[in-house]
């Protein structure tokens, strides 16, 4: 629960004066940039990300920080965003079964209106004002917005019925059919795994009624289904023989990367594309830290790689490292008002 009754105890959170924070509230989308990510590798595909800046950006930490992060309870099936959670402790509770049907929300944080922000700071305890107040200090453009730091949590408060409905209904399926189910979500990336063909089941339309009937729907075109021992992923990991791993493609090219940047340092041929030290070795200290069996052959590769020699030859080639572009609008941000 947020007890904030007053708008002066808002501020007090936020280090700041009522009447200082109701006048950045006011201007509150004159302190963002809107950031298009553009890959190289796929020009069609943009992303936009929100940016605050400023005042805006210290209240939003202050808040999280001080405010939500300490009082808020995280749902026991979500793992994205979630402090001593991550990509694998979302994929331990599949560890063992056979099935796998993952999906993800359409257009998640867009999906979530402000007003829906509103009626959660509400039933949080937060009086109308301040319920009025944080949400505005929290959406952007009248939704959840990517970018933003409370955005997660604020996401998974929301998302805690849909998790307990589905938790609840692999839970009683388990009891029913003494086959344990297992549910993880990530952010709004959805896992059920079992002992049984899950296409054939009726959890898919179960997660889609479930979802609908909180105001969201699953991308049917990311729908997968499959089984561990060929392959099937969650959030991009598999897991044949009960084990986490990264996907066998992904590790191939990383060997491929290190091999090709070692023929670099000795002025060999280079197939490319060039990356830095610090790219590759953390693709190399992610594969590990996943499945740490791999590092018997990524490690010697890393050592025979001679990284100053690489770059030298790379800046000599004219090789350029492919990284992503960042696009800003025309229009800068309003600066009418200055720090917190």
């Amino acid at each position: 629960m947020l007890p904030l009754r007053h708008p002066w105890q808002l501020a007090t959170a936020l280090q700041t004066t009522p009447r200082r924070l109701v006048d950045v509230l006011e201007y509150a989308d004159d302190f963002y940039e809107e950031l298009v990510l553009l890959d190289p590798r796929k020009p069609a595909k943009q992303r936009l990300v929100i940016s605050p800046q400023g005042c805006m950006r210290t209240f939003q930490e202050r808040f999280y920080r001080g405010v939500l992060l300490p009082r808020l309870d995280r749902s026991p099936h979500s793992h994205g965003g979630v402090p001593g959670r991550n990509l694998l402790t979302n994929v331990r509770p599949h560890l063992g079964h056979t099935f796998v049907f993952t999906t993800d929300v359409s257009n998640f944080y867009p999906s979530i209106h402000r007003q829906r922000v509103l009626d959660l700071f509400t039933r949080l305890g937060c009086s109308p004002e301040v319920a009025g107040l944080s949400t505005r200090l929290c959406t952007y453009r009248n939704q959840l917005a990517q970018g933003l730091l409370t955005s997660p949590i604020l996401a998974d408060q929301l998302l805690r019925p849909v998790d307990d409905r589905i938790g609840g209904a692999c839970q009683k399926a388990s009891a029913g059919q003494k086959a344990e189910l297992a549910y993880t979500r990530f952010v709004d990336d959805i896992a059920i795994s079992g002992t049984f063909d899950l296409e054939q089941s009726g959890f898919p339309g179960l997660v889609r009624r479930i979802l609908a009937e909180s105001g969201l729907a699953v991308n049917e075109e990311k729908d997968q289904f499959g089984t561990a021992s060929d392959g099937a992923t969650i959030t991009n990991l598999r897991f044949p023989r009960g084990h986490p791993d990264v996907q066998k493609a992904y590790y191939n090219e990383v060997v491929r990367q290190l091999q090709d940047v070692a023929r670099l340092g000795r002025g060999e041929t280079f197939e490319g594309p060039y990356y830095t030290e610090g790219q590759i070795k953390g693709r190399v200290q992610f594969i590990c830290w996943v499945n740490p069996g791999r590092r018997r052959l990524l490690l010697p590769l890393l050592k025979r790689v001679n990284w100053k020699k690489a770059r030298a030859e790379g800046q000599s080639r004219g090789l350029e490292v492919i990284r992503k572009k960042l696009i800003r609008p025309a229009e800068p941000m309003s600066a009418r008002l200055g720090s917190p």
